[in-house]
C-alpha cells in the first residue's frame, strides 16, 4: 500500500486549515493510501496566536494516524522530523503552505 506522510495541522489543533487537512488525508485512505498525519507539537507561539486557544475540546478522527512531533520554531527539530521521513521512505510528502512563517519550517 503506498504511503503519505502528510505535513500540517490536524487535531488537536483547531480550525478551518486543520478540518481541511484531516478530511484529505481521509480521503486519500478511502483511495488506498496509507497516511500518517505529522501534526505541530507547536504551530505558533502565544504571542503570535490572534484567537482565544489554537487547541480543539472535540475528539480526535479515531482513522487518522496522528503525531504531534513539528515545532514551528524550533530548527534542530526540522531537521530531526526530516531525517525521521526521509528513513521512513514514503512515497510521497504532502504539506500546505499557508503563512511566511511557516516557509523555514516547512521548507527544511
Amino acid at each position: 500500500m503506498p504511503e503519505i506522510i502528510y505535513v500540517g495541522s490536524v487535531h488537536p489543533l483547531r480550525g478551518g486549515l486543520a478540518a481541511f487537512n484531516e478530511r484529505l488525508a481521509q480521503e486519500f485512505q478511502a483511495s488506498g493510501y496509507q497516511v500518517k498525519c505529522y501534526n505541530f507539537s507547536l504551530q505558533y507561539p502565544e504571542l503570535l496566536f490572534p484567537g482565544k486557544t489554537q487547541y480543539s475540546d472535540d475528539a480526535p478522527p479515531a482513522d487518522l494516524h496522528i503525531e504531534s512531533v513539528v515545532n514551528s520554531i524550533n530548527p534542530f527539530n526540522w531537521l530531526k522530523v526530516g531525517k525521521r521521513i526521509k528513513r521512513e521512505r514514503p512515497d510521497m510528502v504532502l504539506m500546505k503552505y499557508w503563512m511566511p512563517f511557516m516557509a523555514p519550517c516547512l521548507g527544511s
